[in-house]
């Protein structure tokens, strides 16, 4: 016997279920004779009659031979496993692949919560793509990312984008080890006033707060850092210290430098960003994952709001 023809197994349920040639040509539309011929060729392949068709030219349903009972059986077996063969194969066909940013200073909560996405979302593939400091937002613009984690002021916002705040980071002063205030518990921003500051590439005012809450200027030195790894450098060089975040120090608290925490500084925030002109289901969908609603009922932006109250007090 050679291979089945899905089709003719096809025929042979639908007769076999209508219980009559005619109904089930009605169903398949297609003519009788048509579904008469198909169901033959099929007991030819087989070897065997599987519709009992009763005597020439009767009106009466037919029925099935013990070979029918037995194939019927298998042959909506066969039929079903091959659709959902077909429709997985549509469904990867279809699987959309979305790049989420993320960079030194993301909380490793959030990348995780991306992985999480993944896993809740099947019929998503998302990607955790590496973007050095200051180059999340032209990434995102640009179409090389489709959403992507950056850390900036409480009260970010971008012409362009859409931010969602997920959550607060403190910041914190980061020293060379031997640095008189290295040892401290924490520190005020008064207290590095005289303090020379690693320039920063990206979001300059906002990280070496510039001007002084007295309204002075930093004490500046150069070149200007343009990633993390090159400030932490500068400053285990000795040029200077730096602000960063609290993330930053918990991915790198050695190396010779320390991070204290500055009390009297607003936290930074990391955000969630999308293309404002991004409408695709998918990527609200993964948004949605990642953001989620924080233990105690608290969505992340209320948790924001109030980190960022207790850091300006």
């Amino acid at each position: 016997m050679g291979d089945v023809d899905l089709r003719l197994l096809r025929y042979f349920v639908a007769v076999a279920e209508a219980g009559s040639f005619t109904k089930a040509a009605s169903d398949l539309h297609i003519s009788q004779p048509s579904l008469s011929q198909a169901v033959r060729r099929l007991e030819r392949d087989v070897g065997a009659r599987l519709i009992d068709r009763g005597t020439s030219g009767s009106r009466r349903g037919v029925g099935l031979t013990d070979a029918g009972d037995v194939l019927l059986i298998g042959a909506r077996d066969v039929l079903n496993r091959a659709q959902r063969a077909v429709s997985a194969a549509q469904q990867a066909g279809e699987r959309t692949r979305l790049r989420v940013g993320f960079g030194t200073s993301t909380p490793r909560e959030l990348t995780s919560a991306v992985l999480r996405a993944v896993e809740e979302l099947g019929r998503v593939d998302v990607s955790l793509d590496y973007v050095p400091w200051g180059n999340e937002l032209s990434s995102l613009l640009d179409g090389d990312l489709d959403l992507v984690f950056l850390q900036g002021p409480s009260r970010f916002s971008h012409p362009q984008t859409d931010a969602t705040p997920v959550i607060p980071v403190r910041r914190v002063a980061v020293f060379r080890s031997t640095h008189p205030l290295a040892a401290r518990q924490e520190v005020a921003i008064a207290d590095l006033i005289d303090e020379p500051i690693v320039d920063a590439a990206t979001d300059r005012g906002y990280w070496i707060v510039d001007p002084r809450p007295d309204g002075s200027a930093p004490n500046v030195v150069g070149p200007a850092a343009r990633t993390v790894d090159e400030m932490l450098a500068f400053v285990s060089h000795g040029r200077g210290m730096a602000i960063t975040s609290s993330t930053v120090a918990a991915t790198n608290g050695s190396n010779g430098l320390a991070f204290v925490p500055i009390s009297d500084l607003a936290p930074a925030v990391v955000y969630l960003v999308t293309r404002l002109d991004d409408h695709r289901a998918d990527v609200a969908a993964v948004r949605k994952v990642i953001l989620g609603v924080h233990e105690g009922g608290e969505s992340p932006h209320e948790r924001t709001e109030r980190h960022a109250e207790a850091g300006s007090r």
